[in-house]
């Protein structure tokens, strides 16, 4: 049951009214008085602005929270508010904190201790493997891993993650009924169906923007104990993840990387800034933020994921084939079919073509 105050929450979201105008109305009037319209017009637009004042009466006449909450329904996506139980402390804390999240998932994640893992758009060979390794290590002591699900070393920490049966969380920058990049939607699903958490500030429909990407930044980095920066070019967005976090006041973490790599320098550049942020082990943040490292059961298991991956690129070596008929040669499951096709792709030894076609890297 959505209170009161959480539907005025989400209509003030909806209608788009500016943060500040959004904290106004939840700290002069409340939910009951504003969706009867019992409030004093006179105060409301001398608090709010006129303009505001009647985009929110209007909404309210309207019924605009009933087609809200249609919307979030039909596309599969829940909200918690910071007036909800489900609503983490740790994003409290910060400076504007989101009046409301929306989610696919297990929204308890977002209460568990976590550490974000974030990077380049284009590793090298090098940032993937430190990638894997810190994630799966990490996730196997019992941390929940974020991440941006950028292409690049984003979906190798979500990758490493759900291999290690760890969970993560993803955080967008726009809309939950579209995925972005749209080559990580069966990736997404994956995470949701093994008991992760795919989180955004955007409600459905909203379409990721350079400003959005900025702020999806700005919770990785809040929802984290600490936030572990693999590869960063000079200009690269992960660079503001970084600053994020030692803005919050939360731990911040950075491997070093080659030094001639343009992949690194900014990554690198920041170890000079910030010396005490060097770290090349995962049992070192484990230490740093003071975390139990668990110890693993390892169950012998045969592995068949890499007898599925020769066939699919002995198949590919006879040229470009299209996802249907590596099907069809396959005989594979469509999820895991394209689940392979991706971590192919980010391991950088095929690449995805128009017309959902696969081919070689480098043929």
């Amino acid at each position: 049951m959505i209170s009161e105050k959480s539907k005025l929450i989400l209509l003030l979201d909806d209608i788009g009214l500016p943060y500040k105008v959004q904290n106004y109305v939840l700290e002069f009037f409340s939910a009951e008085d504003v969706f009867a319209l019992k409030i004093d017009e006179a105060h409301a637009k001398k608090v709010l602005g006129e303009e505001n004042y009647n985009k929110l009466k209007n909404a309210i006449l309207d019924k605009n929270i009933e087609k809200t909450i249609s919307k979030l329904e039909k596309y599969g996506v829940k909200a918690v508010t910071i007036a909800d139980d489900e609503y983490p402390e740790k994003l409290k804390n910060i400076s504007s904190p989101p009046l409301v999240l929306y989610f696919k998932g297990d929204v308890s994640l977002l209460k568990e201790k976590s550490v974000a893992i974030v990077g380049t758009r284009k590793p090298t060979f090098y940032g993937r493997e430190v990638t894997r390794m810190f994630a799966r290590s990490l996730s196997e002591s019992g941390l929940v891993i974020v991440s941006g699900l950028a292409y690049g070393l984003d979906m190798e920490a979500a990758l490493a993650t759900l291999s290690a049966k760890g969970k993560t969380i993803a955080v967008l920058g726009g809309g939950l009924d579209k995925i972005y990049p749209s080559q990580n939607t069966n990736l997404s699903e994956e995470i949701v169906a093994s008991g992760g958490l795919l989180v955004s500030l955007y409600a459905p429909l909203r379409r990721p923007t350079k400003y959005s990407f900025s702020q999806r930044n700005r919770i990785i980095s809040a929802l984290s104990e600490g936030t572990i920066v693999v590869e960063a070019g000079e200009d690269s967005g992960t660079l503001i993840t970084a600053n994020y976090a030692l803005e919050q006041k939360r731990e911040l973490f950075i491997i070093p990387a080659n030094i001639t790599s343009s992949a690194s320098r900014g990554s690198n550049l920041m170890i000079q800034m910030y010396p005490n942020t060097f770290t090349f082990s995962p049992e070192h943040v484990l230490k740093v933020l003071k975390i139990e490292k668990k110890p693993t059961i390892k169950i012998e298991k045969k592995e068949e994921g890499g007898e599925v991956e020769k066939l699919i690129l002995k198949i590919l070596y006879e040229g470009e084939q299209d996802v249907d008929t590596l099907q069809e040669k396959t005989n594979l499951d469509s999820k895991l079919l394209i689940r392979k096709l991706t971590t192919l792709e980010i391991s950088g030894l095929i690449k995805k073509l128009p017309n959902n076609t696969y081919t070689l890297c480098g043929k």
